[in-house]
């Protein structure tokens, strides 16, 4: 990358200096670089798959195999995107075959003690994150991974195109499709608590 290009991607805001110079220094082999990153992006990372493969194992699998490729690869980051992009592209596709692998569906053990809370916002709002996460799993993994780096990573949709390797229509497209599936999902589940308060 010249020294022009890194000065204008710099200045433009289209990439993260330090992220971008974690990267060089990694493919020279620095350990420490690479620990910086791993503490940066191993949180993130594990949410991020764990949303599309629905296991907490399976989602630290896929962020410590998606750290491992960058520590192999990172001389291969060309700069034409973030490096975040970049490493969350790299995650997906992980996450995405590790969920083929898995088959189907994991079922999640439900811990109610979050909702022994005498506070009744606490256990409302408990509920609601409940009912979002729910609903969120009802969609497929390509609709959750756009909801998923829109809303909680705040990527926008070009960065998302390059994460998920499809043009920018198809992530509005899929994004479309999300919210209207996630307003029926919602609406559906609101419907059914009030038949039960009633009945």
């Amino acid at each position: 990358m010249s020294l022009l290009r890194s000065i204008r991607t710099t200045l433009s805001g289209k990439q993260n200096p330090a992220d971008e110079s974690l990267l060089a220094a990694i493919a020279q082999g620095d350990l420490s670089a690479f620990e910086n990153l791993h503490r940066r992006y191993l949180p993130k990372l594990m949410h991020f798959a764990r949303r599309i493969t629905e296991s907490h194992e399976a989602a630290e699998e896929v962020a410590n195999d998606t750290l491992m490729v960058v520590w192999r690869s990172a001389g291969r980051f060309e700069g034409r995107s973030k490096p975040s992009s970049w490493i969350f592209g790299i995650a997906y596709r992980l996450a995405m075959k590790k969920r083929q692998s898995m088959g189907r569906y994991k079922d999640d053990v439900v811990l109610e003690d979050d909702l022994l809370d005498d506070n009744s916002d606490t256990a409302e709002a408990v509920i609601r994150q409940k009912d979002i996460a729910n609903a969120l799993q009802q969609l497929t993994p390509e609709l959750r991974a756009v909801v998923e780096l829109t809303y909680f990573n705040g990527y926008l949709y070009t960065e998302i195109a390059e994460i998920l390797g499809c043009p920018v229509g198809t992530v509005k497209t899929r994004m479309m499709t999300a919210r209207r599936r996630l307003r029926h999902i919602m609406s559906d589940d609101e419907r059914a608590v009030s038949e039960n308060a009633v009945a």
